[in-house]
C-alpha cells in the first residue's frame, strides 16, 4: 500500500527526532493546528546498523534537497548583482556621456 500525503513548508515547519531506540522522525510542515504531520519509526528489533544505514539515506536526501535551493539561491544572487553592476554602469556611462 503507498501513502501519498502532500502540504506546504512555511518558515514555521519543524523538524523533530526521539532518541534512539526508538529514533523515530517528525516532520510537520508548519505551526498551524491544520498542518500535516509525517513520523517515521523503524520497525521493532531493526538492528541499529540497519537504523543508521537508513538515517544516512535520509540525511544525504535532505542535503541534496537543501544544496538544490542553496544552488537557485546563488544563482539569483548573482543575476542580482550582474544586473545592479550592469545599471551602475550605465550610470557611470550616460554621466560620462554629458547625460544623454
Amino acid at each position: 500500500m503507498t501513502m501519498r500525503a502532500y502540504d506546504f513548508w512555511d518558515e514555521t515547519g519543524t523538524v523533530e527526532s526521539g532518541p534512539y531506540p526508538i529514533a523515530s522522525l517528525t516532520l510537520r510542515a508548519s505551526s498551524k493546528a491544520t498542518a500535516n504531520d509525517l513520523q517515521m519509526m523503524f520497525k521493532s528489533g531493526m538492528p541499529a546498523e540497519k537504523q543508521l544505514a537508513v538515517a544516512d539515506r535520509v540525511l544525504a536526501g535532505v542535503q541534496r534537497w537543501r544544496d538544490g535551493i542553496a544552488k537557485a539561491v546563488e544563482r539569483e544572487r548573482t543575476a542580482e548583482d550582474e544586473l545592479a553592476a550592469a545599471r551602475e554602469e550605465i550610470a557611470r556611462l550616460k554621466a560620462a556621456a554629458g547625460g544623454e
